[in-house]
């Protein structure tokens, strides 16, 4: 048996085996004898056959194979042995070679991935200062006002924001396609749900009119409609605008939010509410540049099978989020204008980038022994438990069912605490403030 190692790109490494002379022979031999011990020949005993009729009844092909697979597997093994490789990924087996006086084949797979963790300390990370403009504060107003409008039946023609209730029928080459029709469908001008042109030349029209719309379907369509001319025949049932609410009482009574009864209460709450969310926003994107921050300073090697798992399965959720959505995976494609082999390039790419990230994190937490383990978990129920007012066993019994989900949030947010302790910029002026 000759053996080589090689080891390749991407913590690839191919085991190289070669068999000939004696040995190919002698476990060729051994295992042809196997089989012919088992063959039955009608009109004969057991192992009593003619040898001629027994070799007629063996899988000549089917010998050679298993033969091979035996030595490799055997010298495989002393490969690994000998050089003290850590199998990660499953070997993969290719055959250059085998007949009746030798056999080569290769042997391919992965080691482990390799983390060398950089500086993810002392990393100096501020959070970004925060003010709310008065324009923020009125714009939430605003959505809260629009949260609350009724849509009334007006008379007249429709404006862009108003909706419109439309029976239509599509047709490409005067033949209505699948999906291009609706009856009572609510549709709100101006919000680029349709192709492009449809909602605009629905501009104007009333109640009980009836229009002919010249449409063409974009290139990013789904394969069957893309690049295609389409005539829309559409009626309209009713025009619908947007009544918002004034801020009068009736308005903050309904709105029933704690300390809110005046405009000028409204307009201190809604700062307050913007605020929160800004210096949450904040807080996020600081935790997040220092993870990048770690992530970018750390040393990382994945192996191909890791990024082609990874992959794989990305894009086995793509199809099935396409599926459910009532489209086939060549839709998808074809809506988001690339080729596959691109589509493939892009999911690649972001595995990697998925698999160093989780490959960094998993190495701080494992270094800094931040586990949610059965201490962290018993400390994190006690918290839970004096903040809502309940019992500790309480506590348990809720969260039981979904255990091990409460255990990965306990890890994150354990992490994420670690990480924010150890690498906030220590600055007054970088403080979370309103104007």
């Amino acid at each position: 048996m000759e053996k080589t190692v090689e080891r390749k790109e991407n913590l690839e490494v191919v085991i190289n085996l070669k068999f000939n002379g004696d040995e190919w022979k002698k476990a060729w031999k051994k295992e042809h004898n196997k089989r012919a011990a088992n063959i039955v020949v009608p009109g004969f005993r057991k192992g009593k056959a003619p040898a001629s009729m027994v070799n007629a009844r063996i899988n000549h092909g089917q010998v050679l194979s298993d033969t091979l697979f035996n030595l490799a597997n055997k010298g495989f093994q002393e490969a690994v042995n000998e050089n003290k490789l850590y199998v990660f990924s499953e070997p993969k087996l290719s055959i250059s070679k085998m007949n009746d006086e030798e056999a080569e084949c290769a042997i391919l797979f992965c080691l482990p991935p390799v983390v060398k963790l950089g500086q993810y300390k002392n990393l100096n990370v501020a959070c970004e200062e925060v003010k709310v403009s008065a324009k923020e504060t009125n714009a939430f107003i605003d959505d809260l006002k629009k949260q609350h409008a009724v849509m009334q039946v007006k008379e007249g023609e429709a404006k862009l924001g108003d909706s419109v209730i439309i029976d239509f029928v599509g047709y490409v080459n005067d033949e209505a396609f699948d999906g291009g029709e609706a009856n009572g469908y609510e549709l709100e001008l101006g919000s680029n749900s349709f192709i492009p042109g449809f909602e605009d030349q629905l501009v104007g029209i009333k109640a009980g009119e009836s229009r002919t719309l010249n449409c063409k379907f974009p290139e990013n369509y789904v394969e069957a409609l893309k690049g295609k001319d389409a005539r829309f025949e559409v009626t309209c049932q009713d025009v619908k605008e947007k009544v918002l609410p004034t801020l009068d009482d009736d308005f903050f009574q309904e709105l029933n939010i704690a300390d809110v009864k005046d405009e000028k209460s409204l307009k201190a709450y809604a700062k307050k509410q913007v605020l929160a969310n800004k210096q949450k926003a904040a807080k996020n994107a600081q935790i997040e540049n220092i993870v990048n921050k770690a992530i970018e300073n750390a040393t990382v090697e994945i192996p191909s099978s890791m990024v082609d798992d990874e992959a794989a399965a990305m894009l086995d959720e793509i199809k099935k989020q396409v599926e459910n959505a009532g489209l086939k995976y060549s839709d998808y494609v074809a809506i988001n204008g690339l080729k596959e082999e691109e589509l493939e390039a892009n999911r690649r790419k972001d595995a990697v980038k998925n698999i160093r990230a989780m490959l960094v994190v998993e190495n701080i937490i494992a270094t800094e022994n931040l586990e949610a383990n059965d201490n962290a978990l018993e400390k994190e129920y006690a918290a839970l438990a004096s903040q809502y007012g309940m019992d500790v066993e309480s506590v348990k019994k809720a969260l039981e069912p979904n255990k091990d989900n409460f255990r990965r949030q306990l890890r994150n947010k354990l992490f994420t605490e670690f990480m924010l302790a150890n690498n906030e910029a220590k600055v007054e002026e970088n403080a979370v403030s309103a104007e």
